[in-house]
């Protein structure tokens, strides 16, 4: 692990990106949910599809629209069965779920009536600290054209939305927050000959204390590492991975879904591109023993599939639904379930073959 000092230099985005953000309207068309999701009793996924939020039992059966609309991803549920974070529109409109009562909250509208503007701030996410009050979130100042993807932490009784980690050449990206809420780990590039953070490098993942503080850089690798996803019992991380930079960037095969301990060792992959592109890991199953993911295969719709990460084994959940971004549904009776129903269905394509076992780098493992 390397310990990592913030540059001071200064990235520029591209200033259409906030312009277009400026003249979005502040509020969103109430959501609709077609279903109480207090009352389920099976293990139940949640992902973002054509028309809207899906939900579809573990075993693949049920598959049913939730709520219409646009999404870019599906909720996030807090740990306590109690809430889940929505971002709606393509402007990023943020809700809070009351999963016992079904009131929805517009965050976005309270923000603004506070007086922390939904136009200063933006975020792209929003993952749940474990006392189901706060968020680690994703956040861009739309007034500087210049502005990288900071990590503000969202309370949403206290309604404050506040910079943790104010790095101007670093762009942190998908934020998961750890089991005992100590610890946010989150992927940015970073040049690790010249020790900087730097957009136009290698993207590796990080892990830091919640107040922003002890930055650690968990791969430190020429392979392109990102989206990680902490296991429930906080002991190792998910993340998907490419050996190449331009595989990464173009899309095309060579994207797996790899885990390590939460330290950043015993590096494994749990897929093989082969059998398709693009994988990208969603949340894990609550005995931390399947992980969920997205995939495309042979240019045909994106499905969800899970990845049990002893094993290996994969089981294809959803057939052309076209949809990603899966997270397991903590709500009612399922988060309680055996996650390993019977009648489980296996990819089409197969078993997947059993990936290479090493501790070190993506980038050291078979498979091209």
């Amino acid at each position: 692990m390397t310990s990592i000092a913030f540059s001071n230099l200064r990235a520029v985005l591209a200033a259409a990106v906030f312009v277009a953000l400026l003249s979005a309207p502040y509020l969103h068309a109430d959501l609709k949910p077609m279903e109480d999701v207090a009352k389920l009793t099976k293990p139940t996924v949640c992902y973002a599809g054509e028309e809207g939020l899906y939900l579809v039992d573990w075993d693949g059966q049920n598959n049913r629209l939730w709520i219409e609309g646009v999404f870019g991803l599906a909720p996030e549920w807090s740990r306590d069965g109690r809430r889940a974070s929505i971002i709606a529109g393509r402007s990023y409109f943020h809700y809070i779920l009351d999963i016992q009562t079904g009131r929805l909250t517009n965050m976005t509208k309270r923000l603004d009536e506070k007086g922390v503007r939904a136009d200063t701030y933006y975020y792209t996410g929003a993952w749940w600290f474990p006392d189901g009050k706060r968020l680690a979130c994703r956040g861009y100042d739309v007034h500087d054209g210049s502005s990288l993807a900071d990590v503000y932490i969202l309370d949403i009784n206290k309604l404050t939305f506040d910079n943790v980690k104010q790095t101007p050449t670093a762009q942190e990206a998908w934020i998961s927050v750890s089991p005992d809420g100590e610890k946010i780990a989150f992927h940015a590039s970073y040049n690790a000959q010249d020790d900087k953070f730097d957009t136009e490098s290698q993207q590796d993942l990080f892990v830091m204390d919640a107040d922003g503080s002890n930055v650690v850089n968990l791969t430190n690798s020429p392979a392109y590492e990102r989206n990680p996803e902490w296991s429930p019992d906080g002991k190792k991380i998910a993340f998907e991975a490419a050996k190449r930079p331009e595989q990464l960037k173009t899309g095309i095969r060579g994207v797996d879904v790899y885990v390590m301990d939460a330290d950043g060792s015993n590096v494994e992959r749990l897929t093989t591109h082969e059998i398709g592109k693009w994988k990208s890991p969603g949340t894990w199953s609550p005995d931390s023993k399947w992980i969920l993911f997205d995939m495309q295969v042979d240019r045909g719709p994106y499905d969800i599939y899970r990845v049990h990460v002893d094993t290996k084994e994969v089981v294809q959940i959803t057939h052309g639904a076209g949809g990603g971004s899966p997270t397991w549904v903590h709500a009612g009776k399922s988060r309680f379930l055996s996650v390993d129903p019977a009648g489980k269905k296996k990819a089409q394509w197969g078993a997947v073959k059993k990936a290479d076992s090493s501790p070190n780098s993506p980038t050291s493992q078979d498979g091209e």
